[in-house]
This record gives structure tokens, sequence and C-alpha cells, in this order.
């Protein structure tokens, strides 16, 4: 893997975002310049290679119709990455699912038993608006946020940046009614977060494996993650206010974000290192002696000011996170990369398409 191929993948993301545009703002007209071949061949690939055996309300058989009348098309000069984005869309849509409570995305197909109500998880729904956000048809994640605060989800069974995928969705796909109508679900959420997790000197923490990060290096405490995420929900809150004409809660999360922003670049900085590490809980507690991946999440949300940029050049570094299949998770000079442990999802080094994802959307953010 090489700079270019990193460029490229966030090229193509721009792109596909850029065609989702064009297509949301006249969708009765017919693309200018890309038609549906490429969509319908690899649907006939994956539905050739891989085996369905879990099926919930798009098969594999009306998975090229709904295809093409519901997401944006894509060209680009990589053909793996041209595959890889079809693949993706081709394997979200096996995760819409119906229930009584309207539609819902789920991480895993066979039910598992650290999920909620209709197999739902916390953990990957940040992801699931940000990429589900170009569907044509807005019911499927219009059902998906309202059933996270009102229909019996759970989404502080892990880190989720709520407000602010909900807030980045609304960007694309406008519905002022919906995004204020859960302006106050948005805000019991947060304070929620607040009662929880929210430490004395102002910065949130949280158990590495509630941030979908299990058997890390860092381990648990106030981490990167959990506060980026909290400086992108106050943020996202802030403007959601300002739509529904609420000045005193736009005020009040605006300096939440603030304080977040403060503290995190002063406490989980690490100068030397010249990277965002976990600071553990308790008195007198220094920052971990390893960089993670999760490090680079602040970007995600614009947080760091300028002047942070040194630490992408572990991105690339054979000793840092370069790895043959993506980012490694952990730092491979570290002692502890890849300790042994028995527990099927690892984060001391393994790569994850989660973290992946972060970094790839934090680079083409920096």
């Amino acid at each position: 893997m090489t700079w270019r191929t990193w460029h490229v993948a966030v090229a193509c993301i721009l792109l596909s975002f850029v065609t989702a545009r064009g297509q949301v703002a006249n969708p009765a007209r017919k693309p200018l310049v890309l038609n549906t071949d490429a969509l319908e061949r690899y649907v006939d690939k994956f539905n050739r290679d891989y085996k369905q055996r879990h099926v919930n309300h798009i098969p594999n058989d009306s998975a090229k119709a709904f295809l093409k009348q519901n997401i944006p098309l894509l060209d680009c000069p990589d053909k793996n990455i041209h595959e890889v984005y079809y693949f993706r869309w081709w394997t979200y849509r096996k995760h819409i699912k119906k229930t009584p409570d309207g539609f819902v995305v789920t991480e895993f197909l066979p039910k598992v038993g650290w999920s909620g109500k209709h197999n739902t998880i916390s953990c990957p729904a940040g992801h699931h608006f940000y990429e589900g956000r170009w569907l044509h048809d807005q019911q499927y994640l219009d059902d998906y946020a309202v059933f996270w605060f009102r229909k019996g989800g759970q989404p502080r069974r892990y880190s989720f940046w709520a407000a602010d995928a909900l807030y980045a969705r609304h960007k694309v796909r406008p519905n002022r009614s919906l995004i204020t109508n859960l302006l106050g679900d948005l805000v019991a959420n947060y304070k929620a977060w607040e009662k929880s997790r929210l430490g004395l000197d102002g910065l949130f923490w949280q158990i590495d494996g509630q941030d979908g990060m299990e058997v890390s290096i860092g381990g648990s405490g106030y981490r990167a993650t959990i506060n980026s995420y909290m400086y992108g929900d106050a943020t996202a809150i802030a403007q959601i206010a300002k739509l529904a004409g609420k000045g005193e809660i736009e005020k009040q999360y605006r300096q939440k974000a603030q304080k977040i922003k403060k503290l995190v670049q002063e406490k989980l900085w690490d100068d030397d290192a010249k990277f965002f590490k976990v600071l553990p809980r308790g008195k007198d507690k220094t920052l971990a002696d390893v960089r993670e991946l999760h490090g680079y999440v602040p970007w995600y949300f614009n947080l760091p000011d300028k002047g942070y940029e040194a630490t992408w050049k572990q991105l690339m570094d054979p000793k840092g996170f370069y790895g043959p299949f993506g980012p490694t998770t952990a730092e491979r000079r570290h002692p502890r990369f890849r300790f042994q442990n028995r527990h099927d999802c690892q984060w001391n080094g393994p790569s994850w398409p989660f973290a992946t994802t972060q970094t790839l959307v934090a680079l083409g953010n920096l």
C-alpha cells in the first residue's frame, strides 16, 4: 500500500460525495456521464461469489434494483477501489433491516449476544449514518435516527457520535423538521454522557471495550475517541439549536465544545511523541507510552488547531502504523504490539475497518 493508494481512496470518497450531490439535486435526471453498467457487473459478481446465509430487508436478487435506485455512481482509475466501493454498498444494503419500530441498520447479520433491540449496536452507528446519508430513499435513516432515541435503542451502550452523525446527514439530505425535532433527545443524550462519563477535570473517560476497541495497549481512561465524539456532538447540537432558534442551547454547547477542545490539546497531547494518547484515570497518572491509531480521531471532527500535523508522519512509517492491508491499530515498534490474547477482537495491532474509516476521514479533513 502506497501514499498513492491512500490519496486515491480519499479522492474516491470525495468524488462519490460530489456525484451524490448532483443526483440529489435532480433525481429524475439521467446521469450525464456515468451509467449503471459497472454497478450491475459488480452486483452479479458479488451475488455469484458470496453465498446468501442471512436475509434482512433486501435479498441478493433485489440488490441490483435497490442500488440502482439509491446510491451515487462512481468511476475512478484504481479498479480495486472501484470494486470495493460497490462492494461496500452491496454489503451495506444487506444490513438494512425492517422491524416493528421501522428500519434499522445492523452491524452483524446473525443475532449476537452483545447487541440490543433488533440486533442493533450503537458502536458503528456513526459510520452507518455517514455512509448511508447518500441513499436516495430517506425512510431508512429517518427511521433509524428516531429508533435510537424513541424506539428502544441504547445509544450509550457503546461510544457513539450521534448528534454529529445526524447533523452530517442533514447537511447532505436536509430535513430541518426531523433534526430539530430530535434536538431535545440529543441534548438529553449528551447530559446522560456527562452524568456517567465526565471526569472532574472536564474530560470524558471510557472503557476501551465500550469504545469498540477492546484489548488495546493504552487501555481505558481519558481517550481521544470519546472526547472527540463529545466535541463533535456538542458542535452539532449547537448547530441544530441554531436551526431551531434555541440561542441559549447553541451558546451553551459551543462553550462545551471549546472546553473539550482545549482540554484534549492540553491533557491528551504528548509533545515528545507528537501524538494524542490515552490518559489513565486516577491521581498523578501519565499518558500511555503507546501511539494508537485512534489518536487521529480528533481530526475526524476537525478538533485540533494548526500545529499538531507532525503526528501524521506515523501513518506510513513501517515502525508506526503502516501495514500492507491498512493501518495497524497500534504502532508496530511498541513491545506489546500484537501481545498474546485469546479475545476475538483485539486492538493491539490488527487493522480494523472501523478505525481505518475514521483515519481516512480524518486525513481528508487535514
